[in-house]
């Protein structure tokens, strides 16, 4: 099979932030498990709604997940696009996001949530993975 786009991974990475990662989120926000509520559509700073701006950075997550899938190509994708996304993005998100911006490691969130929020980015992960074979299906081509 052919490599993924970097373009067919920044679309898979925007759309499946949409279908999935909002949906679980939205789900363990009913059930007050997760610290945001999903499909926000409140402008950020930078002017554009919340949820366009999440398609925006997921995107470029989505694309950044095949140049590193590229490096262990035999990994099956939904493993490796599931294991990518409940761990690089959160670690990025916890580690650096929140201290750079002042707030404590997690955002001092409690254990569940953290939890939560690393649940709901593995739906996002298996949301990219699915995305992308559709892409493929779509177009026609066979592994």
């Amino acid at each position: 099979m052919p490599r993924f786009t970097l373009a067919e991974g920044f679309l898979a990475g925007a759309l499946a932030m949409v279908t999935f990662h909002q949906s679980a989120a939205a789900i363990l926000h009913a059930l007050d498990g997760f610290p945001v509520a999903p499909f926000d559509l409140t402008p950020k700073p930078s002017g554009l709604p919340s949820l366009l701006q999440g398609m925006l950075w997921s995107g470029a997550w989505g694309a950044l997940f095949l140049l590193l899938h590229r490096l262990r190509p035999a990994t099956p994708l939904a493993t490796a696009a599931i294991l990518y996304c409940a761990t690089v993005p959160v670690a990025f998100l916890f580690l650096v996001l929140a201290p750079a911006a002042g707030f404590p490691i997690a955002f001092g969130m409690d254990a569940l949530f953290a939890v939560n929020v690393v649940l709901a980015h593995a739906a996002w992960g298996f949301g990219i993975a699915l995305w992308l074979a559709g892409m493929r299906g779509l177009r026609g081509v066979t592994p």
